[in-house]
């Protein structure tokens, strides 16, 4: 059941973003050529150019505010709307209906920024594909030049794709959570989740700057070590640690929604 659950949620967003995805490309081949296929320097190619490279930005900026605007309405609407009295009657456990959406809301984002990142490479013109071919050359060489292995970089890449992951997925359950406690209260619903979002970044702040000025032996030790590892080895330690602490905040806030919709689930 949670695999079909995946499916719907997963179709309902390829649904929202069928168009805009296929239409930033479509505008990163339109200013390809405006740029540099058309004569540029007349009245008429530039005033072309600017129109398709405004339509352009305005499409790429949509596309990343409707993957916001999507992944608020899913939850919102899915679970704590009107859809949840169906969805939470399903033969799931609320920690399958959020992990649903947020696997779709990490997965729509990743998509959104690799559309955006391959239409601006559409957009380069054919004379700059040696230029990054001697980009690329010359980071081999500096890997080499710094005997970084290969198999080093990566890794390297790998964890920090991981981290932008669970970068993501920290960021949207702390909406979940800010959503979830909103929904605790009878009226003014999206203005208590509002302020329950702006309550956990004062709340993580402020624990964060009581646990820096605490003089905890252990931890100091641990940081006196870590800051002797140098090179690779300490970019791979530091990246683990921001992943773990990323991976422990999403873990609090997920199991905070969790026992929010499992116990404290208010659809009146």
């Amino acid at each position: 059941m949670f695999g079909r659950l995946v499916k719907y949620d997963f179709r309902s967003m390829f649904k929202q973003f069928g168009f805009i995805w296929p239409a930033a490309l479509l505008l990163a081949m339109v200013n390809h050529f405006t740029l540099f296929g058309l004569n540029s320097t007349s009245t008429v190619g530039e005033t072309t150019a600017g129109m398709a490279m405004l339509v352009y930005v305005a499409i790429l900026m949509a596309m990343f505010i409707i993957t916001m605007i999507f992944v608020i309405q899913r939850f919102f609407k899915g679970l704590l709307g009107d859809e949840g009295y169906l969805m939470h009657t399903l033969p799931v456990r609320p920690w399958q209906l959020i992990s649903s959406k947020l696997l779709s809301a990490v997965a729509a984002t990743l998509l959104s920024i690799v559309v955006a990142v391959f239409s601006i490479l559409l957009i380069a013109p054919v004379q700059w594909v040696p230029e990054l071919g001697t980009l690329f050359r010359g980071l081999g060489y500096l890997f080499t030049h710094w005997n970084i292995h290969a198999t080093h970089g990566v890794f390297f890449l790998l964890e920090l794709l991981l981290l932008i992951c669970v970068g993501m997925a920290q960021g949207y359950l702390q909406l979940y959570l800010a959503m979830a406690v909103g929904h605790l209260f009878n009226r003014n619903r999206v203005a208590m989740s509002v302020a329950a979002y702006i309550a956990i970044n004062a709340v993580m702040g402020t624990l964060l700057g009581v646990l820096g000025s605490i003089n905890f032996r252990p931890l100091r030790a641990a940081l006196d070590v870590l800051s002797g590892v140098e090179g690779m080895a300490g970019a791979h330690v530091a990246l683990w640690i921001a992943i773990v602490w990323t991976g422990l905040l999403s873990a609090l806030y997920f199991f905070c929604t969790e026992y929010i919709l499992r116990r404290r689930l208010n659809l009146e």
